[in-house]
């Protein structure tokens, strides 16, 4: 049939009682019970001419981590290092549930809603993954492949844009929508990869945009979301065809500002509710999903045919990245279009649904902030012209974000000197853990946040599969998928992009949306110019790879840095109590 391709899942519910949840970063969010148990999924695909392989692994978490890629890679070396796959070849997507645990990243920012590196949480993901991988190579079995899509209509609830104000700024946006038409500034198409062996269909994988908060941060259950309720309702309704082994993974797309609630309804959604009843309602959703996957793979699809697979996976430090001025609009051409080392904004600290920082902080950080700047502008011709030159980019490519905490400097409010905060620490958990592993000397050696990050093109089948560590707003996605198919060209048939992959440094906005600093923009920490620094340095590794191999001038070099022992020892948790039977 001209591939071949195996399918697996693996148990990573790490139920860790009292352990924070990741996605809301709440400390109150916390985990009592399991109401669903978290799974990985993996197809293994392997093309039948080549002998050459692909493997997209999906997991039910709120998204990737350098830890977990590494560790993965390792025990992919130990198990299959004799089949020569380059991890090039190997693709890591989140699905972004907010109902899993947290603790699985070195970097220190991500780990604040649990206050430490948690290892049982890591070694509970690496464990699932390596048995969804097992599975697929064990059951490996002549397939084609084909990609088929289908638009929900507008009269089905399952998205709508949640930053309606930004999304109207950009240019594209003609002419510029209500509220009320907050399902229409989003991306509504679901792409199906339907995997077909001589028994039928064996497997789905779906790409929709929409983010898993049908579930709030007062939530305590452990649980897959919408999507991966999604995956459930799928595999079910394939099991009960006589399909025991379908596997059905629903993956995002992109929803950086995509909600599964109508705004005018937002209020009402967030008033606390019993945990079941929000689980009804993600489930809902997930139904939603389901049935349309099940209904779209009726429409006619394109045959991925046999080819060779080329990937390339790429680090860069997306700190200091210039942007190609073909890749801005027009209303900022001309101008230096730099990136500046990390930094998250007041509005990333208020929350994307209100979870974050009450108004009165807020009102205080934007007051200390304004003075962090003003102050550091009249020292500028006391220090070193270094120092002036980082200062100078930091504010002209973060502008107007009002900076919270400098990851890529770290540096909260402003000083390093994190300890000598007048924030108390009961006004926020971010500053309660910083002064905390800063008193212990765990927050020193590298940035707060990933910024040496990887970007991966994968091509086979005539199709192009591109792996971003980051959350695409719909336009942004929109940019990037555009200029990476007018790189291309004829090559592929067609780009598709796969946010949530590999690892992760949060969001990616227009420099339209940017500028209106609602959620999305304060977590969009290179700054301004950050989505066509992305689409920059995609299109450079898209442009190689219209080359052989050999002639390819890439960088293969640069890797992200390694945290010591020492420092990981400061911020990992005690041994904690693990529910019997889940690790």
């Amino acid at each position: 049939m001209g591939w071949l391709v195996g399918r697996g899942r693996g148990d990573i519910t790490a139920f860790i009682p009292g352990i924070v949840m990741l996605g809301y970063g709440n400390p109150k969010n916390t985990v009592k019970d399991v109401e669903t148990p978290l799974t990985a999924r993996t197809f293994w695909l392997e093309s039948e001419s080549t002998g050459e392989h692909f493997l997209y692994i999906n997991l039910e978490v709120c998204f990737i981590t350098q830890s977990l890629t590494d560790a993965v890679w390792k025990e992919f070396q130990t198990e299959f290092g004799g089949m020569n796959i380059p991890r090039r070849n190997l693709m890591f997507t989140a699905q972004h549930t907010h109902s899993a645990p947290s603790g699985y990243t070195h970097y220190a920012l991500y780990n604040v809603p649990t206050e430490g590196f948690c290892p049982q949480v890591l070694s509970t993901l690496v464990s699932g993954v390596m048995e969804s991988i097992r599975q697929a190579k064990s059951n490996m079995r002549p397939s084609r492949i084909y990609l088929k899509r289908g638009s929900f209509s507008l009269d089905i609830d399952v998205s709508f844009n949640r930053s309606l104000e930004a999304y109207n700024s950009n240019p594209e946006v003609q002419p510029k929508l209500t509220i009320e038409e907050q399902n229409k500034a989003v991306d509504r198409e679901m792409r199906i990869l339907e995997f077909v062996d001589d028994e039928g269909p064996s497997g789905i994988l779906t790409m929709f945009a929409v983010h898993p908060t049908n579930i709030i941060w007062t939530n305590h259950l452990i649980s897959p979301g919408n999507k991966g309720y999604a995956s459930l309702f799928t595999e079910e309704h394939f099991q009960k065809r006589g399909r025991k082994d379908f596997l059905a993974i629903f993956a995002q797309g992109n929803a950086g500002d995509v909600s599964p609630i109508f705004t005018p309804k937002w209020y009402e959604h967030m008033i606390p509710k019993d945990d079941q009843v929000m689980i009804e309602k993600s489930k809902a959703n997930g139904k939603l999903q389901y049935q349309g996957a099940v209904s779209f793979l009726k429409n006619e699809g394109i045959e991925l045919e046999d080819t060779s697979i080329d990937s390339e996976l790429v680090y860069f430090d997306m700190s200091n990245v210039t942007s190609d001025q073909k890749h801005l609009s027009p209303k900022f051409k001309g101008l230096d279009a730099t990136t500046s080392p990390a930094t998250l904004g007041v509005a990333f600290m208020g929350g994307a649904e209100g979870a974050g920082i009450g108004f009165a902080l807020k009102l205080l950080c934007k007051t200390l902030i304004t003075g962090v700047k003003l102050f550091e502008y009249f020292i500028s011709p006391l220090r070193s012209s270094n120092w002036r030159k980082r200062m100078i980019q930091k504010y002209k490519a973060q502008a107007p974000k009002f900076i919270f905490v400098e990851t890529g400097d770290k540096k909260v409010l402003g000083t390093s000197k994190v300890m000598s905060l007048i924030i108390p620490d009961f006004a926020d958990q971010s500053i309660k853990y910083f002064k905390k592993i800063h008193k212990l000397g765990g927050a020193s050696e590298h940035s707060w946040t990933q910024q040496i990050l990887p970007v991966q093109i994968s091509m086979f089948g005539g199709f192009a599969f591109i792996g971003i560590p980051a959350e695409t707003s719909t336009m942004s996605g929109y940019r990037i998928k555009k200029a990476l198919e007018e790189t291309l060209g004829d090559r592929v048939k067609e780009v598709i992009l796969c946010p949530y992959a590999n690892s992760y440094c949060g969001y990616i906005t227009t420099p339209e949306e940017y500028e209106h600093q609602c959620y999305e923009g304060g977590h969009t920490v290179f700054g301004k110019w950050t989505q066509p620094a992305f689409t920059t340095k995609l299109c450079e590794v898209a442009l190689e790879m219209t080359k052989s191999r050999e002639q390819r001038k890439l960088n293969l070099e640069l890797q992200p840095p390694q945290f010591s022992q020492n420092e990981l020892k400061v911020r990992t948790l005690e041994k904690l109590s693990l529910y019997p039977g889940k690790v």
